[in-house]
């Protein structure tokens, strides 16, 4: 509880809103100017959990990838179904992440010397973290000169997305060099939400976003030289990157209070346990996710989403004319309780890039182990009577395509294999990764999309268009980034 009046005391403070929707330049006008970096760090983190588990802030890549639909009992949102998203769509995305960056800016800054590196090894990470999912959902950015509102810069130009993922790299080697392994976690402690100041967890995840950013690259033509430099800067074994017991979990010490609970829990529950309205009413099972789940005889099943009779779990295709009434909502596993952690990277997401690295032949180690260890921890988390080791093993044994990994095949059919399962295993958590998988890789490849005959084109956008909070504010720098399409306006790691 004190973490948490601790958290709480600072998002007064410091204005570090996980509701606010301020643009990009504007000037925060409730921030401190003399709160210690030591506070402002859980609240920095808390958000950053927020804005990442918030579910609404990714319907459209649980709608669009089949991970989820919308019940018959309500209208399905034609900017979605068809396509259509402008630029008012998911501005908190853009903002939200902003505003979580000036916090992490103002760590940085106020906290010199020795005795406070760590606390800034970890915001250069966390900026790091957050522009990475900024760049893969519109590409060019304000990168070098945002956040310097102080400098009279408020409106910031924007930076070619390829230059400022290169200088992220380097920007999370300059973190990693702060943290003296193994680390020690005296000199933060308590105000660290996520790993309690183990320095040297934050030094693996820094090495796993990386990891990540390259892994996200490792599909482009002429890339593999620029991925393997990069690698070499740092470490790359998989003892070097998030593993078992090792996933990056926020939590301030969630209460069962409104406003307080678990992001991700309290978009579908009231602090009673009881419906909100709108969530598990509106959110239900997308077939294509019920289909791998049934025909791969998945252990998941009955936890990722409620049968809707028996033992039988049944969706929708994403805007389909013939809507079931019956669907399943959401299950158990997804929605566990109210102060479960909310995950920044889980670590099946780190055994699936490193399984991934390893195939491709970037890192050295096991890739079937990590594959089968990464589905694993997925169904041990998922919990119940069957989320057991053994199911585990039974299930991966099974010779199925996109479960049993074959280390003899070939390279297509081990990316295919990961990145099916590291899709159905993102159901609930951190999905953003879901979406750019897709637009670097294609796979999973049996997704229906959306069924709405009037959509724009055959497979989703590949970015999202810029916000109009930022053309209000910032039109000019906006513009000079040409006419963006939401079908061949392509991050630039996209290459197909």
């Amino acid at each position: 509880m004190k973490k948490l009046i601790i958290l709480l005391t600072v998002l007064l403070v410091v204005g570090v809103s996980c509701k606010s929707f301020l643009a990009v330049d504007e000037k925060n006008p409730n921030q401190a100017s003399s709160v210690p970096a030591y506070l402002v760090l859980p609240a920095a983190l808390n958000a950053t959990a927020y804005n990442v588990n918030q579910p609404d802030n990714w319907t459209f890549v649980y709608m669009w990838y089949g991970l989820q639909s919308v019940s018959g009992g309500y209208s399905q949102p034609t900017a979605l179904t068809q396509y259509k998203p402008i630029n008012g769509s998911y501005q908190g995305i853009w903002s939200g992440a902003y505003i979580n960056l000036q916090n992490y800016d103002y760590i940085y800054k106020n906290a010199p010397g020795t005795a406070n590196k760590s606390y800034r090894a970890i915001a250069q990470i966390m900026k790091a973290y957050i522009y990475q999912y900024l760049v893969d959902t519109y590409g060019n950015i304000p990168y070098t000169e945002a956040l310097q509102t102080d400098a009279g810069i408020l409106k910031p130009a924007y930076d070619n997305q390829k230059t400022i993922y290169e200088d992220l790299v380097i920007q999370l080697d300059s973190a990693m060099k702060l943290i003296d392994k193994p680390g020690d976690a005296a000199e933060v402690g308590a105000y660290d939400i996520v790993y309690g100041g183990d320095m040297s967890l934050w030094w693996k995840f820094a090495n796993t976003i990386k990891l990540r950013m390259l892994m996200n690259q490792s599909d482009m033509t002429g890339r593999s030289a620029y991925i393997t430099a990069a690698l070499a800067t740092t470490f790359h074994t998989t003892a070097d990157y998030l593993g078992e017991g090792e996933g990056a979990w926020n939590n301030p010490g969630y209460a069962q209070s409104a406003g307080m609970m678990n992001p991700y829990w309290e978009n579908f529950y009231k602090l009673d346990g009881s419906n909100q309205a709108d969530g598990l009413q509106y959110y239900v099972a997308g077939q294509d996710a019920c289909d791998f789940l049934t025909t791969s005889n998945d252990p998941r099943k009955l936890r990722v989403f409620k049968a809707s009779s028996g033992t039988t779990i049944t969706g929708n295709y994403f805007g389909a004319l013939s809507i079931s009434a019956t669907c399943s909502t959401l299950g158990p596993g997804l929605l566990q309780a109210y102060n479960q952690s909310a995950p920044l990277m889980t670590e099946w997401e780190s055994l699936f890039l490193q399984a991934e690295a390893v195939a491709r032949g970037f890192i050295t180690g096991d890739d079937q182990a990590l594959y089968n260890k990464a589905v694993s921890l997925s169904i041990i988390h998922d919990g119940g009577a069957l989320g057991i080791q053994a199911n585990a093993d039974t299930y991966l044994a099974q010779p199925i395509a996109n479960v049993y990994y074959d280390p003899a095949t070939t390279l297509a059919a081990k990316i295919k294999t990961i990145i099916t399962q590291k899709w159905i295993a993102s159901e609930g958590l951190t999905v953003y990764p879901t979406w750019t998988d897709f637009r670097r890789t294609g796979y999973p490849n049996f997704l229906h999309y959306t069924q709405d005959a009037a959509r724009l084109n055959d497979t989703p956008p590949v970015r999202l268009l810029y916000p109009q909070t930022e053309i209000n504010v910032n039109n000019e720098n906006v513009l000079k980034q040409g006419t963006i399409n939401l079908f061949t306006s392509k991050i630039f790691w996209q290459n197909r």
